[in-house]
């Protein structure tokens, strides 16, 4: 783990610097385009963090699953520790896409496709927490339904990611690399992954934190 603290303080410097010095703005079409172009510097951390977050949602499903086969209890506190940095890295995603929705689309908030089926997503899991807390005296009880509540609750996560496919939508389709709002150079690109790497990193680090402090809240509750 120490290696992975002494890298993480060496890469978001240098990642700060390629986002903010290096990487060219991106070039928006429209009067709003300077502008865009700029602000656009957020999305780095906003595309990392959304799907870090999907990615963590992710394994609290298989750790889930894992758990209601298993019945150890060591994947039901892999799962919740997948969900609460889930929310994190969403809450993350979600503040950053308002800051640039504000000067693309005049307000910090509508209800589009993707921004609505996020919001649902995050308001479930927080519903997720809020019941794990409600059951800290019955554990084995919280494990089981937490479990399924996970799994339940990870049907939106993939219909987070196609909504801006199957409807109308004001976010642009950056994933795809070829949108026409949406052009990245082979810098940006680059930037991009290396934001994703530096920001899985942390992602790591901070799973493995929660866990060794979950898993000690739990051997302690059953002492």
């Amino acid at each position: 783990m120490k290696i992975f603290l002494f890298l993480i303080f060496i890469l978001i410097p240098i990642n700060l610097f390629l986002i903010f010095i290096w990487a060219p703005p991106v070039n928006w079409p429209g009067e709003k385009g300077l502008i865009l172009g700029h602000i656009q510097k957020i999305f780095y951390y906003h595309v990392s963090s959304a799907w870090l977050m999907m990615l963590s949602l992710f394994l609290a499903l298989i750790f889930s699953i894992y758990y209601l086969k298993t019945r150890n209890l060591k994947y039901d506190i892999l799962s919740a520790v997948s969900v609460k940095l889930g929310l994190l890295f969403g809450i993350i995603s979600t503040i950053m896409g308002s800051i640039w929705a504000k000067p693309a689309w005049g307000v910090f908030w509508t209800w589009d496709p993707r921004l609505t089926t996020m919001a649902i997503t995050i308001l479930y899991y927080f519903g997720y927490i809020a019941f794990r807390n409600m059951l800290n005296d019955d554990i084995e009880t919280r494990a089981k339904i937490s479990s399924y509540i996970a799994i339940i609750g990870f049907i939106n996560v993939p219909l987070t990611f196609i909504s801006i496919r199957i409807w109308r939508s004001l976010h642009p389709i950056v994933i795809e690399g070829r949108s026409e709002k949406f052009n990245m150079s082979p810098e940006i690109v680059y930037v991009l992954m290396f934001s994703l790497f530096t920001l899985s990193l942390l992602f790591i680090i901070l799973f493995y934190l929660t866990y060794k402090i979950d898993h000690y809240e739990l051997k302690r509750s059953l002492k």
